[in-house]
């Protein structure tokens, strides 16, 4: 088997010369990094990567985990990927489609040594079963979770669901409903309670018909645009957790014979290309700078390094889903 000693004698150079040459790091002169191509080329020297990563103990790669695709994840991951290519790191997406086994696999290739740290978008397992993983390297998420072996990159919903919700409110809508994700994430826990704190500050009853359930992102949109075309009392205005489900909503009302925002004001979350695409007035949580300190974290733990984390805010997005009503223009 050819060997990199091999390679440094058919060149002429070093053996350090080479290994400069196939880890891309360090100097070396045009004239010596041609000479180690061309012995590799005449010899068929490969070089052994993961022979490499076991010696070095780090592979530069990165594994990102979702259960699938939804809209976030497409400025998520771009966001990531960017900024780990800015740090000489590769990112490989493990799509696990909320399998609890494939999780682990995925979880296990740190401990293998394929991988080098993990982040972790959607999750399928509780987070007792993925903690302890973090012992073969960093682990970071988007989840909202307090761990001291788990960095999260969360922001307050509580703060940035009040503000849209006392937006509408201004705007002059008062018969608001609400569409939450799994009701056992923290964020929506945190949001149940903007909504409780929200009605009880304005003086207004809470209607538990108006508050809906998303489990899944898929097509939900469009079965609670289904439910609030046979409501008797319907909302003058509708909350999402999401811009996905949001656009889903109001593309199955059109189809209903209904106008947006004419017939039901709509403000969504995440500030999505979709959000964008459709006009809908939304909520931007910096998920480009979640991701980032996402990133920041996990290679400030594989390197020792003290890279600052980018500052994150909530802006509050108009556009046209959410009008001034008539009766306020009056006024």
């Amino acid at each position: 088997m050819t060997t990199i000693i091999d390679v440094a004698k058919q060149a002429n150079v070093s053996k350090s010369t080479v290994s400069r040459v196939i880890s891309g790091n360090g100097y070396v002169s045009q004239e010596s990094r041609k000479k180690v191509l061309e012995a590799m080329e005449a010899l068929s020297y490969s070089p052994n990567l993961i022979a490499r990563n076991l010696q070095s103990g780090e592979t530069k790669t990165i594994g990102f985990l979702a259960q699938g695709f939804f809209d976030p994840l497409g400025i998520f991951l771009q966001s990531f990927i960017s900024i780990a290519k800015k740090y000489n790191y590769y990112v490989t997406l493990y799509f696990t489609d909320g399998d609890k086994k494939k999780e682990i696999d995925a979880l296990n290739q740190m401990k293998y040594k394929q991988i080098d740290g993990v982040f972790i978008l959607t999750r399928a397992n509780k987070w007792d079963l993925i903690e302890p993983y973090s012992i073969y390297g960093p682990i970071s998420t988007w989840h909202r979770i307090d761990s001291e072996r788990i960095y999260s990159s969360y922001i307050d919903h509580y703060s940035g669901y009040y503000r849209s919700l006392d937006y509408l409110y201004q705007r002059g809508y008062r018969s608001i409903g609400h569409v939450l994700g799994n009701f056992e994430n923290l964020n929506t826990k945190a949001r149940l309670k903007a909504i409780d704190d929200f009605h009880r500050a304005k003086q207004i009853p809470i209607n538990d018909e108006w508050i809906f359930q998303d489990k899944s992102r898929i097509n939900n949109g469009r079965t609670i645009a289904q439910l609030w075309h046979k409501m008797t009392s319907k909302t003058d205005a509708m909350a999402f957790y999401t811009d996905s489900v949001a656009a889903e909503f109001i593309s199955e009302l059109q189809l209903l014979g209904y106008s947006v925002p004419e017939d039901v004001a709509v403000i969504g979350f995440d500030n999505s290309e979709i959000s964008r695409l459709m006009h809908i007035t939304t909520v931007d949580y910096s998920i480009k700078r979640q991701a980032e300190n996402s990133f920041i974290y996990l290679h400030n733990q594989l390197n020792k390094a003290t890279i600052p984390e980018q500052e994150i805010s909530v802006q509050l997005i108009e556009r046209q889903t959410v009008p001034l009503r008539k009766q306020e223009k009056e006024h």
